[in-house]
Protein backbone atom coordinates (compact mmCIF):
# COMPACT_ATOMS: atom_id res chain seq x y z
CA UNK A 1 0.00 0.00 0.00
CA UNK A 2 1.08 3.44 -0.87
CA UNK A 3 -0.34 6.56 0.25
CA UNK A 4 0.74 9.47 -2.31
CA UNK A 5 0.02 12.92 -1.68
CA UNK A 6 -0.70 16.20 -3.42
CA UNK A 7 2.03 18.17 -5.59
CA UNK A 8 2.64 21.57 -5.21
CA UNK A 9 0.46 24.26 -5.89
CA UNK A 10 2.65 25.85 -8.53
CA UNK A 11 1.65 21.89 -10.67
CA UNK A 12 -1.88 22.27 -11.16
CA UNK A 13 -0.99 25.58 -13.31
CA UNK A 14 1.05 23.53 -15.91
CA UNK A 15 -0.49 20.01 -15.53
CA UNK A 16 -3.84 20.96 -15.25
CA UNK A 17 -4.08 18.61 -12.45
CA UNK A 18 -5.94 20.24 -8.98
CA UNK A 19 -7.29 17.11 -7.88
CA UNK A 20 -5.95 13.20 -7.76
CA UNK A 21 -6.49 11.97 -10.97
CA UNK A 22 -2.87 11.70 -11.86
CA UNK A 23 -1.29 10.23 -8.94
CA UNK A 24 -4.40 7.46 -9.73
CA UNK A 25 -2.68 6.89 -12.73
CA UNK A 26 0.74 7.04 -11.31
CA UNK A 27 -0.27 4.14 -9.15
CA UNK A 28 -2.93 2.62 -10.93
CA UNK A 29 -0.54 -0.32 -12.93
CA UNK A 30 1.13 -1.19 -9.52
CA UNK A 31 -2.41 -2.94 -8.78
CA UNK A 32 -0.78 -6.03 -10.82
CA UNK A 33 2.08 -6.05 -8.70
CA UNK A 34 -0.49 -6.37 -5.86
CA UNK A 35 0.40 -2.44 -4.82
CA UNK A 36 -3.10 -0.40 -3.90
CA UNK A 37 -2.84 3.21 -4.13
CA UNK A 38 -4.90 5.36 -1.50
CA UNK A 39 -4.50 9.04 -2.46
CA UNK A 40 -4.99 12.49 -0.36
CA UNK A 41 -6.25 15.31 -1.21
CA UNK A 42 -4.65 18.01 0.47
CA UNK A 43 -6.19 20.79 1.83
CA UNK A 44 -6.61 24.40 -0.12
CA UNK A 45 -6.52 21.52 -3.60
CA UNK A 46 -9.86 20.54 -5.51
CA UNK A 47 -13.23 20.22 -3.06
CA UNK A 48 -10.80 21.58 -0.37
CA UNK A 49 -10.03 24.72 -1.94
CA UNK A 50 -11.31 27.65 0.03
CA UNK A 51 -14.28 29.27 -1.72
CA UNK A 52 -11.89 32.58 -2.70
CA UNK A 53 -8.74 31.08 -3.51
CA UNK A 54 -8.31 31.57 -7.34
CA UNK A 55 -6.90 28.19 -8.48
CA UNK A 56 -3.60 27.14 -6.54
CA UNK A 57 -2.37 30.11 -5.55
CA UNK A 58 -2.79 30.55 -2.06
CA UNK A 59 -3.61 33.90 -0.12
CA UNK A 60 -1.74 34.02 2.49
CA UNK A 61 1.98 32.71 3.58
CA UNK A 62 0.19 30.91 6.75
CA UNK A 63 -2.15 29.31 3.98
CA UNK A 64 1.10 27.38 3.48
CA UNK A 65 2.05 26.19 6.50
CA UNK A 66 -1.70 25.23 7.50
CA UNK A 67 -1.32 23.37 4.20
CA UNK A 68 1.63 21.14 5.52
CA UNK A 69 0.94 20.51 8.32
CA UNK A 70 -2.61 19.13 7.90
CA UNK A 71 -1.57 17.21 4.72
CA UNK A 72 1.21 15.65 7.17
CA UNK A 73 -0.72 14.69 10.10
CA UNK A 74 -3.55 13.52 7.76
CA UNK A 75 -1.04 11.11 6.33
CA UNK A 76 0.14 10.13 9.28
CA UNK A 77 -3.48 9.53 10.32
CA UNK A 78 -3.76 7.55 7.08
CA UNK A 79 -0.97 5.26 7.64
CA UNK A 80 -2.11 4.17 11.23
CA UNK A 81 -5.51 3.48 9.56
CA UNK A 82 -3.70 1.07 7.09
CA UNK A 83 -1.23 -0.72 9.52
CA UNK A 84 -3.22 -1.09 12.65
CA UNK A 85 -7.31 -1.15 11.09
CA UNK A 86 -6.52 -2.71 7.29
CA UNK A 87 -3.55 -4.77 8.47
CA UNK A 88 -1.59 -3.98 5.38
CA UNK A 89 1.96 -5.33 6.17
CA UNK A 90 3.53 -2.63 3.73
CA UNK A 91 3.44 0.80 4.05
CA UNK A 92 4.96 3.19 1.94
CA UNK A 93 4.47 7.55 1.78
CA UNK A 94 5.06 9.55 -1.37
CA UNK A 95 4.67 12.54 -3.63
CA UNK A 96 5.13 15.00 -5.85
CA UNK A 97 7.44 18.12 -5.28
CA UNK A 98 6.02 20.08 -2.34
CA UNK A 99 4.33 16.83 -1.56
CA UNK A 100 7.75 15.22 -1.55
CA UNK A 101 8.65 17.56 0.98
CA UNK A 102 5.76 16.66 2.98
CA UNK A 103 6.26 12.77 2.29
CA UNK A 104 10.05 12.93 3.49
CA UNK A 105 8.02 14.31 6.58
CA UNK A 106 5.89 11.73 7.48
CA UNK A 107 8.58 9.04 6.49
CA UNK A 108 10.26 10.93 8.98
CA UNK A 109 8.44 11.23 11.92
CA UNK A 110 6.77 7.31 11.12
CA UNK A 111 7.61 5.21 14.45
CA UNK A 112 7.96 2.01 12.15
CA UNK A 113 9.96 1.47 9.33
CA UNK A 114 7.90 2.39 5.81
CA UNK A 115 8.91 3.25 2.02
CA UNK A 116 9.65 6.83 1.63
CA UNK A 117 9.70 8.56 -1.82
CA UNK A 118 9.80 12.04 -2.12
CA UNK A 119 9.67 12.68 -5.79
CA UNK A 120 11.22 15.77 -7.48
CA UNK A 121 11.35 17.61 -4.18
CA UNK A 122 13.92 19.94 -2.31
CA UNK A 123 15.07 19.65 1.34
CA UNK A 124 13.11 22.54 2.13
CA UNK A 125 10.15 25.00 0.60
CA UNK A 126 13.45 27.76 1.21
CA UNK A 127 15.14 26.81 -1.58
CA UNK A 128 11.35 26.46 -3.93
CA UNK A 129 10.42 30.25 -2.85
CA UNK A 130 13.28 32.25 -1.98
CA UNK A 131 16.43 30.61 -4.58
CA UNK A 132 14.18 29.02 -7.45
CA UNK A 133 12.23 30.01 -9.95
CA UNK A 134 9.26 30.96 -7.92
CA UNK A 135 10.81 33.32 -5.71
CA UNK A 136 9.61 35.72 -9.19
CA UNK A 137 5.86 34.54 -8.43
CA UNK A 138 5.54 35.42 -4.91
CA UNK A 139 4.23 38.62 -4.24
CA UNK A 140 7.01 40.29 -2.60
CA UNK A 141 5.62 43.86 -2.78
CA UNK A 142 2.23 42.84 -1.24
CA UNK A 143 4.03 41.23 1.16
CA UNK A 144 6.35 44.41 1.99
CA UNK A 145 3.40 46.76 2.21
CA UNK A 146 1.65 44.27 4.70
CA UNK A 147 5.15 44.33 7.09
CA UNK A 148 5.41 48.03 6.50
CA UNK A 149 2.13 49.26 7.99
CA UNK A 150 3.15 46.89 10.94
CA UNK A 151 7.04 47.08 11.09
CA UNK A 152 8.26 49.14 8.42
CA UNK A 153 9.89 46.57 7.14
CA UNK A 154 12.10 46.88 3.80
CA UNK A 155 11.70 44.72 1.19
CA UNK A 156 15.21 42.45 1.60
CA UNK A 157 13.83 42.29 5.23
CA UNK A 158 10.77 40.55 3.81
CA UNK A 159 12.16 38.13 1.99
CA UNK A 160 14.59 37.25 4.93
CA UNK A 161 11.79 37.01 7.16
CA UNK A 162 9.93 34.50 4.75
CA UNK A 163 13.07 32.65 4.67
CA UNK A 164 13.42 32.37 8.28
CA UNK A 165 9.68 31.14 8.48
CA UNK A 166 10.07 28.43 5.63
CA UNK A 167 13.11 27.25 7.33
CA UNK A 168 10.67 25.08 9.37
CA UNK A 169 10.28 22.94 6.58
CA UNK A 170 13.69 21.86 6.45
CA UNK A 171 13.92 18.23 6.22
CA UNK A 172 17.82 17.77 7.21
CA UNK A 173 16.12 18.98 10.71
CA UNK A 174 13.78 15.95 10.91
CA UNK A 175 14.91 12.54 12.42
CA UNK A 176 16.24 10.01 9.66
CA UNK A 177 13.65 7.35 9.06
CA UNK A 178 13.59 4.17 11.04
CA UNK A 179 14.74 2.23 7.71
CA UNK A 180 16.91 5.14 5.75
CA UNK A 181 17.35 1.92 3.09
CA UNK A 182 13.37 2.20 2.19
CA UNK A 183 13.87 6.10 1.35
CA UNK A 184 14.51 6.37 -2.58
CA UNK A 185 14.15 10.15 -4.16
CA UNK A 186 13.72 10.22 -7.53
CA UNK A 187 14.92 13.53 -8.64
CA UNK A 188 15.27 15.89 -12.98
CA UNK A 189 18.43 16.42 -14.27
CA UNK A 190 16.89 20.05 -15.59
CA UNK A 191 14.75 20.79 -12.96
CA UNK A 192 14.37 24.52 -13.24
CA UNK A 193 12.38 24.61 -9.39
CA UNK A 194 14.73 22.30 -7.79
CA UNK A 195 18.40 22.58 -7.85
CA UNK A 196 20.55 19.16 -7.36
CA UNK A 197 22.14 20.17 -4.47
CA UNK A 198 19.19 20.71 -2.66
CA UNK A 199 18.63 16.60 -2.87
CA UNK A 200 21.77 16.00 -2.56
CA UNK A 201 21.74 17.90 0.67
CA UNK A 202 18.81 15.46 2.24
CA UNK A 203 20.24 12.44 0.82
CA UNK A 204 23.48 12.95 2.84
CA UNK A 205 21.43 13.71 6.05
CA UNK A 206 19.64 10.59 5.24
CA UNK A 207 22.71 7.90 5.64
CA UNK A 208 21.56 4.81 3.27
CA UNK A 209 18.70 6.02 1.66
CA UNK A 210 18.62 7.01 -2.45
CA UNK A 211 18.97 9.37 -5.05
CA UNK A 212 17.90 8.13 -8.43
CA UNK A 213 17.97 10.60 -11.50
CA UNK A 214 15.55 10.83 -14.88
CA UNK A 215 15.67 13.36 -17.49
CA UNK A 216 13.52 16.56 -18.18
CA UNK A 217 12.19 19.17 -16.24
CA UNK A 218 10.19 19.64 -13.03
CA UNK A 219 6.69 18.88 -14.76
CA UNK A 220 8.13 16.46 -18.52
CA UNK A 221 10.30 14.52 -16.54
CA UNK A 222 7.30 12.81 -13.97
CA UNK A 223 5.17 12.80 -17.17
CA UNK A 224 7.75 10.99 -19.64
CA UNK A 225 9.13 8.72 -16.77
CA UNK A 226 6.13 7.29 -14.84
CA UNK A 227 7.45 4.02 -15.01
CA UNK A 228 10.69 5.02 -13.29
CA UNK A 229 8.58 6.65 -10.27
CA UNK A 230 6.43 3.09 -10.40
CA UNK A 231 9.84 0.95 -10.19
CA UNK A 232 11.06 3.32 -7.07
CA UNK A 233 8.21 2.45 -5.59
CA UNK A 234 8.08 -1.62 -6.27
CA UNK A 235 11.74 -1.75 -4.62
CA UNK A 236 11.25 0.83 -1.84
CA UNK A 237 8.43 -1.40 -0.60
CA UNK A 238 10.21 -4.30 -1.38
CA UNK A 239 13.21 -3.61 0.92
CA UNK A 240 10.76 -3.67 4.13
CA UNK A 241 10.24 -6.50 5.96
CA UNK A 242 6.46 -7.73 6.21
CA UNK A 243 4.71 -6.88 9.10
CA UNK A 244 2.26 -9.16 10.99
CA UNK A 245 -1.27 -7.32 10.74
Amino acid sequence: MAVTLNPPHTAPSRTGDHTFERRLRLGGPLLKQNIATMVLESPFYGQRRPRLQCGAKLLCVSDLLLLGRATIDEARSLLHWLEVEAGFGKTGICGLSMGGVHAAMVGSLHPTPIATLPFLAPHSAVVAFCEGVLKHATAWEALREDAAQKTGMTLEQVRERLRSVLSLTDVTRFPIPKNPKAVIFVAATDDGYIPKHSVLELQRAWPGSEVRWVTGGHVSSFLLHNDAFRKAIVDALNILEWRES
